[in-house]
């Protein structure tokens, strides 16, 4: 019963359950300890870890475990509760007794948090890893933007002799977005495809991946063929067709998944949103927004105002976006003000624009791009002592620019361009034409 209670999430029974187990003077086995322990870490309740931990010491449970399933367990729950000094206590207690499952939960624990460099170090000091080492550790390098290191474990890791499996793939795709290579991407999709990983959530990573990537065709093309879709490739073709600003074909998908009773959620209401808003499809988004809590029953998050109020500014209407945010139910944050912003920048409205930054400066005073927006408002409208003012909050508070970055992959090549920066080896061809180019775009017709 405790299993069924934890499976379901009933957790006020779980534990009125083992209260009265307890009781009657009914003794936990070694079975009993690991459900509770993987009930704690699945309500992330530190406090009842603790005290699961200290009756396992007590009743002899550690110490009797000669392969150290409880004290895996016990890690593990640490470090999904976000208690990385206890998690890594108990590795260290471990020493001598430590198998592959201790190695892969304490990496596994620093991977979720972000520490590549301390995973590393256990991954380096292993004397056994299996195919679980070697994705949590493409994993962690993918994640933190170390592209090249990610990949060197890939292509070692088969060299070795394992092979693939999904959870490798998906821990790879970040790279292809981060390098922005189709070709990479392609290469994966093609192992996908050989290797029969018939994987929805794979599939759906795949697809974003080509969106992110610039390839709506072919993330359009996978999303076709696939005979199975779930909300996960729904909410991937539906972003990645807002991404393009084809919000047409965005609410095609968005309203053939309704169709098909599969339910939205916030992800996707989000998604949609954003396509309306990039197409200019202002009507539609606003029936979209009003109907998620009367017909689909949730409540809208922030994303979903703001999505409402960049909706409302592209389409021009200002003085609605502004009145919708002061009517909004919840605090606007940074991201709906900066919206407002850049909206009263793009509409010439000097007034309303310092109204915004005013609340935007309160809650965000350390971001440039606010100040920049700000600045050029002014500059627009030839108020340069508005621009003085602002350039003036700017040293005072020691704000600066950082340099604009972008970046092309060409015949597998990435070519990286910085603001000011003059390194690029076929730099005099490339801003010849693009003065060329510059050049021509002003004639008349």
């Amino acid at each position: 019963m405790l299993v069924a209670f934890a499976v379901i999430g009933h957790s006020t029974e779980f534990l009125n359950l083992l209260d009265d187990m307890l009781r009657d003077g009914m003794r936990p086995d070694h079975i009993t300890i690991l459900t509770i322990i993987q009930f704690c870490a699945a309500i992330l309740r530190v406090g009842k870890v603790k005290e699961i931990h200290s009756y396992s010491i007590r009743a002899g449970f550690l110490r009797d475990d000669i392969e150290p399933t409880i004290a895996n367990a016990i890690l593990d729950a640490y470090a999904k509760c976000g208690n990385m000094k206890y998690a890594f206590n108990i590795f260290q207690s471990l020493l001598g007794k430590r198998n592959l499952v201790t190695c892969n939960t304490m990496i596994s624990a620093y991977v979720n948090c972000g520490s590549r460099d301390d995973a590393y170090i256990i991954f380096n000091c292993m004397s056994e890893t299996d195919l679980t080492t070697w994705n949590l550790m493409v994993r962690a390098y993918a994640e933190n933007d170390c592209p090249a290191q990610a990949l060197s474990l890939f292509h070692e890791l088969q060299a070795q002799g394992m092979k693939p499996d999904a959870m490798t793939i998906m821990s790879l795709l970040p790279v292809s977005a981060q390098m922005a290579s189709v070709h990479l991407l392609r290469q994966c999709h093609g192992y996908v495809v050989r290797a029969c990983l018939d994987d929805l959530c794979l599939k759906g990573a795949l697809l974003d991946m080509y969106a992110k990537c610039g390839s709506i065709v072919c993330a359009y093309k996978l999303f076709h063929s696939s005979l199975h879709k779930d909300l996960v490739m729904f909410t991937a073709m539906v972003g990645g067709f807002a991404m393009h600003g084809r919000g047409e074909e965005a609410l095609k998908v968005f309203f053939h998944m309704l169709d098909l009773g599969v339910k939205p959620d916030n992800v996707i209401i989000t998604a949609v949103l954003s396509a309306c808003s990039h197409a200019g499809l202002v009507d539609e988004g606003l029936k979209i927004f009003y109907s998620i809590e009367e017909i689909h029953g949730v409540k809208p998050t922030m994303e979903q105002y703001a999505c409402v109020v960049d909706l409302l500014a592209r389409g021009g209407r200002i003085e609605d976006a502004f009145s919708f945010v002061s009517r909004m139910p919840i605090e606007a944050n940074a991201n709906i003000w900066g919206t407002l912003l850049g909206a009263c920048r793009t509409h010439h409205e000097v007034e309303l624009g310092r109204v915004v930054a005013d609340h935007l400066f309160e809650i965000e005073a350390n971001n440039i791009g606010n100040y920049v927006v700000m600045s050029n408002l002014y500059a627009a409208e030839a108020r340069w002592d508005g621009v003085m003012e602002v350039r003036r909050m700017m040293r005072t508070r020691d704000i600066k620019k950082p340099a604009g970055c972008s970046w092309i992959e060409v015949e597998r090549r990435k070519n990286l361009f910085m603001a000011g920066d003059w390194s690029h080896p076929e730099r005099s061809i490339i801003y010849s034409t693009l003065s060329a180019l510059d050049q021509q775009m002003k004639e008349p017709v």
